[in-house]
């Protein structure tokens, strides 16, 4: 008995089965298509997400190392809080953007720390030159006073108890208060570059304010 033969397809049943056949095929392309696209974004995804980690890490390291330098309190990175953001793409792009506005206020507290709170915009010379004038002016001040309430002025004689203190004392205090200010508020908290300029303070207080002592005396005894 022989095998019974499988009736071929008619002409409208086999052109329905080819297209259904590319259909498949077509959707098994595109399911390997979107496969590949999801494997390359994941491994893209991935890569930034290690490298804003990273980042991360650095950025913490350096805020360690400013805080230290500044003299100021170490500051306080907590954990991770999950994200609000739905999308991974979206998530990266604000930590990105983050990280970013990090560096630039990082960058701007060392622009400012690397220069003194004290007339910042200033030159070292010309800053450490106008706080050694105002102490000369104000020991100036203090030495004209106490000529003025001296009992030997209102007779008319020149107070030489006062010559010591006027020719050497109140210079004296008036540079060590310049050269303090100057140590305290106008050197820069980072990065060098700081001069207390003891010569220049020396000349403005040790000489000027003598000069300008016998100035007025010279005036007021003409």
């Amino acid at each position: 008995m022989s095998d019974p033969v499988t009736p071929m397809p008619r002409d409208g049943g086999w052109a329905a089965y080819t297209d259904h056949a590319r259909r498949l095929a077509a959707l098994l392309q595109n399911e390997r298509s979107r496969a590949e696209q999801q494997a390359t974004a994941s491994r893209s995804g991935q890569a930034a997400l290690d490298q804003i980690t990273h980042r991360l890490a650095t950025q913490r390291q350096h805020l360690h190392q400013l805080a230290a330098t500044l003299r100021l309190p170490e500051p306080h990175i907590g954990g991770i809080a999950p994200s609000p953001v739905p999308d991974p793409a979206e998530a990266l792009r604000r930590a990105v953007a983050a990280a970013d506005a990090a560096d630039t206020a990082a960058e701007h507290a060392h622009r400012q720390a690397a220069q003194p709170p004290l007339l910042p915009g200033l030159t070292p010379l010309a800053r450490n030159a106008l706080v050694y004038t105002a102490a000369a002016t104000l020991g100036t001040l203090a030495s004209l006073l106490m000529f003025a309430v001296s009992p030997d002025a209102d007779l008319g004689r020149i107070p030489w108890q006062l010559v010591p203190w006027s020719l050497c004392g109140l210079p004296a205090l008036a540079f060590f208060a310049g050269y303090l200010t100057i140590s305290l508020v106008g050197q820069p908290r980072i990065g060098g570059g700081g001069t207390r300029s003891a010569r220049a303070g020396g000349v403005i207080c040790f000489v000027g304010m003598p000069i300008l002592w016998f100035i007025f005396i010279a005036a007021t005894r003409g």
